[in-house]
């Protein structure tokens, strides 16, 4: 399958404006909203063995001692998370997925792959936040083999594709005020979304009063156990409070999904490539051992070097990004 790499994924644009767009609505919302108390314990786990990780934008992200899981503390405000998706920082991230949109669709067509292996053809699948329809595009691309219904909140995406997507059904609600239909949901997809949630306990088992016994969520998010991770820290570009709050690790999410009455099927990290791109355009210091001089420089120039460090990351889900496969029980 084709590579996912960085500048294809992340366009010229937004590698230059993000930090800026980012500081400046989070001082907007640093001069207008009061800031909520601090937890004293992890949010997944519930140890108190917690210490700070990082500030970033002007909030501070703590990080667990014994599950490793990152997350803003405090967490912001519900009024300060509804003014940052209000806010024209929502309208340039639109702009950006639709400038990517042809080179995000080899990250969904690995996911369709997976989803394949546990839902068969014409299963319910409920897709929640659809935006622009990426997963979409990428299902009809291979004849749509499920019956999806397109859920999100935004009124100019649902009416997108509805024009888009003949047949498609598209409900522009907020999946707390879905009930359950007569024949509910076989499987439920979300994309890079829980980390955005500072309330996923309440959202998981939301999703659970919709699927079927026995159904599937199939869900992606940031991986802090990753090479890219463990290369970039605190310098990570996913380190984006108030949009990113939860900031999960491919041990820790089994955690918070077995408590909501998930089941952990399988956890696949299958886009490497974007994490080695990453890396080679981001790591960046003043001297470099000889060591990191000769890794980085394989990584460039040696394409067998480069396939095989992607199969790793691949094998040991060690890279940046994890589809996770949960069951109903």
């Amino acid at each position: 399958m084709k590579k996912v790499l960085f500048d294809e994924i992340h366009t010229l644009e937004k590698q230059k404006f993000l930090k800026e767009k980012m500081q400046q609505v989070s001082n907007e919302i640093h001069s207008k909203f009061t800031k909520l108390e601090k937890v004293n314990n992890c949010p997944v786990c519930q140890s108190k063995s917690i210490h700070q990780y990082t500030e970033c934008f002007g909030y501070e992200m703590d990080i667990c001692d014994e599950c490793n899981h990152i997350f803003t503390n405090p967490f912001p405000s519900y009024e300060a998370l509804d003014y940052y998706y209000n806010s024209d920082l929502k309208d340039f991230e639109n702009k950006f997925f639709m400038d990517s949109f042809e080179n995000r669709i080899p990250i969904f067509d690995r996911r369709i792959l997976e989803i394949e292996k546990y839902l068969g053809r014409d299963s319910q699948l409920l897709d929640v936040g659809s935006a622009i329809g990426i997963f979409i595009e990428a299902l009809f691309r291979k004849n749509n083999p499920f019956k999806v219904t397109a859920c999100d909140l935004n009124q100019k995406a649902c009416l997108y594709l509805q024009d888009t997507y003949k047949g498609l059904e598209v409900l522009n609600e907020n999946i707390y005020s879905l009930s359950k239909p007569d024949s509910y949901f076989d499987g439920i997809s979300l994309w890079d979304t829980v980390e955005h949630l500072t309330d996923p306990d309440r959202f998981l088992i939301k999703i659970k009063d919709l699927l079927k016994p026995g159904g599937y969520f199939f869900f992606s998010t940031p991986n802090t156990f990753s090479f890219e991770w463990g290369v970039m820290e605190t310098d990570h570009v996913q380190l984006l409070p108030p949009g990113h709050v939860n900031l999960y690790n491919s041990k820790n999410i089994k955690i918070i999904l077995e408590k909501t009455g998930f089941q952990v099927v399988d956890i696949q990290t299958l886009n490497a490539s974007l994490d080695i791109s990453y890396i080679l355009k981001n790591y960046i210091k003043d001297s470099y051992s000889p060591l990191e001089k000769f890794i980085l420089n394989r990584l460039k120039d040696d394409s067998i070097f480069f396939e095989s460090f992607n199969d790793y990351l691949v094998q040991t889900k060690s890279a940046g990004n994890m589809l996770v496969i949960a069951r109903k029980e």
